[in-house]
């Protein structure tokens, strides 16, 4: 069973690793109105210019799809790390925190990309939520009264 879940691991993060390969990802920038990209701008929050630790938060879609993206992917990465390392939370947090910096490392040399400490902390903070979820359901093995 251990298996299976490392080739669902491995699944995952050559999907990761593509979607971090492809440059410029935009989804919806030609869309935006003028006076929607206005209101995006006032509304979101910057750390630093650019760099490593510099970070924002924002209304924008492409933002917001791209952050639920960490948290999905990174999330079930988690749990299958989890399940594949024999429900060892410490060895399965350890993986994707290595595996999240090499992520955002190798995204900081794809044209129109950026890498960001900040999406480490996110994708660290969804694959152990995610964990913590599946950790708690734990299967039914007795029989009913």
């Amino acid at each position: 069973m251990v298996i299976r879940y490392s080739y669902l691991v491995i699944g995952l993060m050559i999907v990761i690793s593509v979607l971090s390969n492809i440059p410029d990802l935009v989804f919806f920038n030609k869309n935006i109105s003028p006076e929607l990209r206005v209101w995006i701008k006032q509304h979101t929050i910057k750390w630093g210019t650019t760099g490593f630790f510099s970070y924002s938060i924002s209304p924008h879609p492409d933002y917001i799809l791209h952050k639920l993206g960490h948290i999905v992917l990174f999330g079930f990465l988690g749990i299958a790390l989890y399940w594949a390392m024999n429900r060892s939370v410490p060895k399965a947090v350890m993986v994707i925190t290595i595996f999240a910096l090499i992520d955002e490392f190798h995204q900081g040399f794809t044209l129109g990309r950026s890498s960001r400490f900040g999406d480490v902390v996110l994708d660290v903070t969804a694959a152990v939520g995610f964990i913590l979820i599946a950790s708690k359901r734990q299967p039914k093995t007795g029989k009913a009264d």
